[in-house]
């Protein structure tokens, strides 16, 4: 409770008063700034263009460089191209002669491999065996000597081993072998020709041009005329002579001779069937001398006497 002034006996104090409110009214907002625009810088048309036709070079360039890098790889093609094309053509005798000897090479091991497998494998081996020209030969007794090769390889069988088998057989005069793979053998041989018959102890041996008794027979076979006894010798140049004439002379004449005569090489005669005996002389001009004897009896028949010694001037009694 406040105590009225001068209470206290002291000096009043005036009562503090309260300051006053002064109302301040709020102030207006600021307007709002609005920021100024920014202009874009100004870029200079030109500069843009200069950096475009720049770069459009540059590409340009690099397109240019790219194919010129294209170009010259096809340049150093076609150069590899052209020099291959040169190096071939200037070497080609060179891959020609490679060629004939690999061709040659091939051929030698093919012969070699194909000599190797007939030579030492059985199966080239000899399983046939023919024997051809045989006339008066026992073809079984020659075939029966030849079976020696049986089994043997065709490369490996001789002449001289063929030579061997048919030396035994008197009327063989030459022969040859052929060999046929892969397993026939063909003996070729050609017989000896009897010419002239010999008359002894009751019958007639058969002689051969050279003189090889071919065997004996009965009776004279025909084609074979009877020699006379000057040809007896078998190495006297009458009987050579005589048998050389007999052998060369054509088979139709030949098989009318009945008997032949000779003292030396230079007057060989015959006799005919017919009677006709025909002078002959030397072993010349045979084939001339036939023809000329043919012609004669052809035209004249069988006289006594034809003398074709001189066939150019043939004479006939």
């Amino acid at each position: 409770m406040k105590r009225p002034g001068g209470f206290d006996g002291g000096e009043a104090r005036p009562e503090p008063v309260a300051p006053a409110r002064v109302q301040v009214p709020n102030p207006a907002p600021a307007p709002e700034v609005v920021p100024a625009p920014v202009l874009a810088e100004t870029v200079d048309l030109s500069e843009v263009r200069s950096r475009h036709l720049a770069r459009a070079e540059v590409a340009e360039d690099s397109d240019s460089v790219q194919l010129a890098e294209e170009r010259l790889k096809q340049a150093k093609r076609d150069r590899r191209t052209r020099e291959r094309r040169e190096q071939r053509r200037f070497t080609e005798h060179l891959r020609l002669r490679r060629r004939r000897w690999i061709i040659a090479a091939g051929a030698v091991l093919g012969l070699a491999l194909f000599v190797a497998v007939g030579v030492f494998t059985p199966i080239m081996a000899v399983r046939d065996i023919q024997v051809q020209g045989a006339q008066t030969v026992d073809v079984e007794q020659l075939q029966q000597s030849l079976s020696r090769f049986e089994g043997v390889p065709l490369a490996l069988v001789s002449d001289r081993d063929v030579h061997q088998a048919v030396e035994s057989f008197p009327l063989i005069q030459r022969y040859s072998i052929e060999r046929i793979p892969p397993h026939t053998l063909v003996v070729l041989i050609e017989e000896r020709q009897a010419v002239i018959a010999m008359e002894r102890e009751g019958g007639f041996d058969l002689l051969d041009p050279a003189g090889v008794l071919l065997g004996r027979a009965a009776e004279r076979p025909s084609g074979v005329p009877l020699g006379s006894p000057e040809l007896t010798d078998t190495a006297s140049p009458a009987f050579l002579t005589a048998s050389q004439v007999i052998r060369d002379m054509p088979d139709d004449l030949r098989q009318q001779l009945v008997s032949v005569r000779a003292s030396n090489a230079q007057d060989v005669s015959f006799v005919l069937a017919s009677g006709t005996e025909v002078l002959w002389g030397e072993s010349k001009e045979t084939q001339r001398k036939s023809a000329v004897l043919r012609s004669m009896l052809a035209s004249i028949g069988a006289p006594g006497l034809i003398d074709v010694s001189a066939p150019e001037a043939p004479v006939f009694k």
